[in-house]
Protein backbone atom coordinates (compact mmCIF):
# COMPACT_ATOMS: atom_id res chain seq x y z
CA UNK A 1 0.00 0.00 0.00
CA UNK A 2 1.53 2.95 -0.89
CA UNK A 3 0.97 6.37 1.07
CA UNK A 4 -1.89 8.96 -0.24
CA UNK A 5 -0.71 12.31 -1.26
CA UNK A 6 -2.47 15.10 1.48
CA UNK A 7 -4.59 17.51 -0.06
CA UNK A 8 -2.86 21.00 0.58
CA UNK A 9 -3.73 24.15 -0.96
CA UNK A 10 -1.68 25.58 -3.99
CA UNK A 11 0.11 28.26 -3.07
CA UNK A 12 -1.89 31.07 -4.58
CA UNK A 13 -4.90 30.12 -2.33
CA UNK A 14 -2.57 30.14 1.04
CA UNK A 15 -1.00 33.86 -0.55
CA UNK A 16 -4.78 34.94 -1.04
CA UNK A 17 -5.56 34.33 2.52
CA UNK A 18 -2.76 36.09 3.74
CA UNK A 19 -2.68 39.12 1.78
CA UNK A 20 -6.55 39.24 3.13
CA UNK A 21 -5.42 38.68 6.76
CA UNK A 22 -2.61 41.02 6.36
CA UNK A 23 -5.21 43.84 5.04
CA UNK A 24 -7.68 42.95 8.06
CA UNK A 25 -5.11 43.84 10.70
CA UNK A 26 -3.29 46.49 8.81
CA UNK A 27 -7.09 48.55 8.66
CA UNK A 28 -7.43 47.53 12.40
CA UNK A 29 -3.82 49.61 13.03
CA UNK A 30 -4.89 52.05 10.92
CA UNK A 31 -8.22 52.53 12.77
CA UNK A 32 -6.39 52.29 16.11
CA UNK A 33 -3.67 55.19 15.68
CA UNK A 34 -5.95 57.06 12.73
CA UNK A 35 -9.17 56.95 13.80
CA UNK A 36 -10.59 59.88 12.46
CA UNK A 37 -9.51 58.91 9.34
CA UNK A 38 -12.41 56.36 8.54
CA UNK A 39 -14.83 58.18 10.13
CA UNK A 40 -16.03 59.63 6.28
CA UNK A 41 -16.80 55.75 5.27
CA UNK A 42 -19.95 54.93 4.12
CA UNK A 43 -21.40 51.97 6.97
CA UNK A 44 -24.77 52.09 5.28
CA UNK A 45 -26.81 53.70 7.97
CA UNK A 46 -30.83 52.85 7.75
CA UNK A 47 -32.57 55.31 5.42
CA UNK A 48 -36.67 55.63 5.78
CA UNK A 49 -38.67 53.92 3.76
CA UNK A 50 -41.06 56.40 1.38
Amino acid sequence: MEPSKKNNPGPLVIGGIAVIVLLIVFYFILTMFFPDLFQSMNVGEAQPVK
